[in-house]
């Protein structure tokens, strides 16, 4: 009898502190997250559509969001040469990614973006030979309006400006080709 009175009270014990023990969803509402983003990017080139894909993720302190994101050219730009050879145009570049949402308890809500990247331009001949590969500085401040469907999925569109500064113009583009306006639109998983 006494070694089944210790049972049900050792059992009661554990199953109180367990029960004590638990932690409250408010608890985590102001600590730390991450995320992950898949993004695109519609500005011009040479007076045309160019188009930039990428993704980019990191996590949240507060409700300040500190990552890195990667981008490149989607669609096909080229330019030929005295000697008419063809050549097409590669872009990428990737960098810091900084960004504070504000209103943060609306389901709609503005975010502040600003992405610090490096990047290289490439034209390549159709032989497969790379001809210049300038590399350039940018940074791309944007604002735009993100959506939360729910706890961790976000929707995001907004308007951005791309400046790159070359160090050495690109060939057959100007540097200022690479700077321009744009939107974008951008689908974030995390725990925000």
């Amino acid at each position: 009898m006494r070694y089944s009175f210790i049972t049900i009270l050792t059992i009661s014990v554990f199953i109180s502190t367990l029960s004590f023990a638990q932690v409250d969803e408010r608890d985590y509402e102001n600590e730390s997250g991450g995320f992950g983003s898949l993004m695109i990017s519609f500005r011009q080139l040479d007076d045309n559509l160019a188009i930039y894909s990428g993704g980019g993720g990191g996590f949240m302190i507060k409700d300040f969001r500190i990552g890195v994101f990667f981008q490149g050219l989607t669609n096909s730009f080229s330019q030929r040469d005295t000697s008419n050879i063809s050549y097409k145009l590669g872009c990428s570049y990737g960098g810091i990614w900084l960004g504070y949402p504000i209103l943060k308890e609306n389901k709609f809500h503005l975010i502040a973006d600003m992405k610090f990247s490096v990047g290289n331009s490439r034209l390549i001949n159709t032989s497969w030979l790379q001809i210049d590969n300038g590399m350039f500085f940018g940074f791309t401040p944007s604002f735009g309006v993100e959506y939360a469907a729910n706890e961790i999925l976000m929707f995001c569109a907004g308007i951005e400006y791309h400046y790159s500064l070359f160090s050495e113009p690109p060939l057959y583009y100007t540097e200022s080709s690479f700077s321009s306006p744009g939107i974008y639109l951008s689908v974030k998983l995390g725990t925000f």
